[in-house]
């Protein structure tokens, strides 16, 4: 791939709307199957309820009622409720009940299962419970429903069916009539429960992907390229750390080890509150690509640092620890330059500091 490819293609990914990879707060909480469609559920009820903390008022009533087109029917707010796994009189649960002063909405929430409902059976207890209001059955479904015979099925019953993109498109068109006194934190949740239904069942980001369809070949060539040319540095990072491995060895009389080759430590402790020193190379640069030399005191368990802190702030009182997923690291000055010796020496200055405070502290 000639350089001028290469820029060329960086440039135009570079314009391209990127996706949000950080996960949303339901994709964290791993919510799925069953359980996912009945957290969607009292999701919707929440916000389909104007007198909800929420502060979004009519938002989702009237984004539904749009999408139904040729509905205009004023209802009063205090007259709603939202009820949630309704009974029908042969034992069978409507999802969604939207209940107002002057009409119902019957929903069925649909994630990724077929549609074997029984439909007929919540028209049958609707009409009856609800005989003196105008009334409405949907079928709100997070798959798209693209199967004739299907689609046909639910029209016959009565029921419309809507996609939840539908739904959610509407609602962000709307959003900015309500935004100005709604609950932020509420707000938050809505865009959090959005994006995770659209990163689940959407394509949205077809800009990036027609991208990668018309570039995969040069992407490919690009990323061997790339992988190749990591692989050298870390070959290269493996050989300083097998010459350094030598020194410090005959220095400290001791066996250190070199995980995956580039990490370069030994521990103490082994049967007790387990301590060590780790080392390698890291922050490369184009006039520097072997990298600066970073050596760690660090814990493979959280709770095996608390007996060496107070000795280790002492003596160390100008490091920075950082603890993450559950160990420890004491970050000692990073040694720039690749002198073997004066690494070694190092490593060596710390090992027998730890070797003392480990005899002394188990």
């Amino acid at each position: 791939m000639t350089e001028k490819i290469s820029q060329q293609l960086l440039n135009d990914f570079a314009i391209l709307p990127k996706r949000n990879t950080s996960p949303t707060f339901m994709e964290i909480c791993q919510m799925g199957g069953d359980r996912f469609e009945e957290r969607c559920s009292q999701i919707f009820k929440f916000y389909f309820n104007p007198n909800a903390p929420h502060g979004l008022k009519g938002l989702f009533i009237n984004s539904l009622l749009e999408i139904m087109q040729n509905v205009e029917l004023n209802y009063s707010f205090q007259g709603v409720r939202v009820i949630t796994e309704d009974t029908t009189s042969d034992n069978k649960r409507i999802d969604i009940i939207v209940e107002t002063d002057c009409f119902v909405m019957a929903i069925e929430n649909k994630i990724g299962a077929k549609l074997y409902n029984p439909l007929e059976s919540y028209v049958e207890h609707i009409n009856t419970k609800y005989k003196d209001k105008k009334s409405f059955f949907i079928v709100l479904s997070a798959r798209s429903i693209n199967d004739i015979s299907e689609l046909r099925k639910i029209q016959s019953i009565g029921y419309q069916y809507i996609n939840y993109q539908q739904l959610f498109t509407v609602v962000k068109r709307n959003i900015g009539d309500y935004i100005s006194n709604c609950n932020q934190s509420y707000l938050i949740f809505l865009m959090d429960f959005i994006r995770t239904i659209e990163n689940k069942f959407y394509n949205t980001h077809m800009e990036m992907n027609r991208f990668f369809f018309n570039n995969r070949f040069q992407i490919e060539e690009l990323i061997n390229e790339y992988n190749a040319f990591k692989e050298s540095i870390l070959n290269m990072q493996r050989e300083n750390i097998s010459d350094i491995l030598l020194i410090v060895n005959q220095k400290t009389n001791a066996e250190w080890w070199k995980y995956q080759g580039w990490d370069l430590g030994i521990s103490f402790n082994d049967n007790g509150n387990r301590i060590g020193i780790e080392s390698s190379y890291s922050d490369e640069t184009v006039d520097n690509p072997l990298g600066d030399f970073h050596i760690y005191i660090t814990v493979w368990k959280e709770k095996c640092f608390n007996p060496y802190e107070e000795e280790l702030r002492k003596k160390f009182p100008d490091c920075f620890i950082d603890r993450t997923q559950g160990r420890v690291y004491l970050h000692l000055p990073v040694i720039k330059g690749n002198d073997h010796d004066v690494i070694a020496e190092k490593l060596s200055e710390y090992y027998f500091y730890m070797k003392d405070l480990t005899s002394r502290i188990k």
